[in-house]
């Protein structure tokens, strides 16, 4: 026969299913964090401290798109 259903196991259930969420949690945390270490690098190597003429033209790109970015998206939504 079924076992019956009582709070006590339905508390202790939901206690293993969010210590389980948490380790789960934590995993995908240290893996989001390598992630950005790499989309990072992508673009500028970070890991000697030291910029180069190729990187500093890329920062300025990245640094005029912010400006210019948000201006063209308001006039292709004014237009369109």
């Amino acid at each position: 026969m079924a076992e019956r259903f009582t709070f006590k196991k339905a508390k202790e259930k939901i206690k293993e299913l969010e210590a389980e969420l948490d380790e789960l949690k934590a995993k995908a945390g240290d893996q989001l964090e390598e992630l950005k270490d790499k989309a990072g690098n992508a673009i500028l190597d970070t890991s000697d401290n030291v910029f180069t003429g190729a990187e500093l033209r890329k920062i300025r790109m990245l640094e005029g798109w912010a400006i210019i970015g948000p201006i063209v998206g308001l006039l292709i939504g004014l237009l369109f």
